[in-house]
């Protein structure tokens, strides 16, 4: 019996995790450039969107950063703090300056699907 219950709350444990979340946790707040380019530069995250894909990404001091995706993707290009924005302009990827909060734990952005996608340090 538990088997089959099991079995059949899968599926329902399946949909609750793809829930795309579209707003920044309770305990986040906005971030000044200063602080947000010290949180990230010479720092390696690593991001689980809502679909399962896989990324990390490396920011460097010099203002380069490096992106690797879990299905093999890559990219290189710069990146900067613009009034509390994560910018990034990308050689392959389309620029962006995303909406950036963060707390204790992760720094997060707001992807243009709307998306919040926790950046965590590696």
């Amino acid at each position: 019996m538990r088997a089959l219950l099991s079995v059949l709350l899968l599926p329902l444990s399946a949909m609750a995790q793809s829930v795309m979340p579209t707003e920044f946790p309770a305990d986040t707040a906005p971030i000044s450039d200063e602080a947000l380019t010290e949180r990230m530069a010479g720092k390696v995250y690593r991001a689980k969107l809502t679909d399962g894909a896989t990324w990390r990404l490396e920011y460097k001091k010099n203002g380069y950063a490096f992106l690797n995706t879990g299905t093999g993707f890559s990219d290189s290009g710069k990146w900067s703090a613009k009034q509390g924005q994560l910018c990034s302009e990308w050689s392959r990827i389309a620029s962006s300056c995303l909406e950036t909060r963060t707390n204790s734990e992760a720094v997060y952005i707001k992807r243009a699907t709307g998306e919040v996608v926790a950046l965590r340090p590696d």
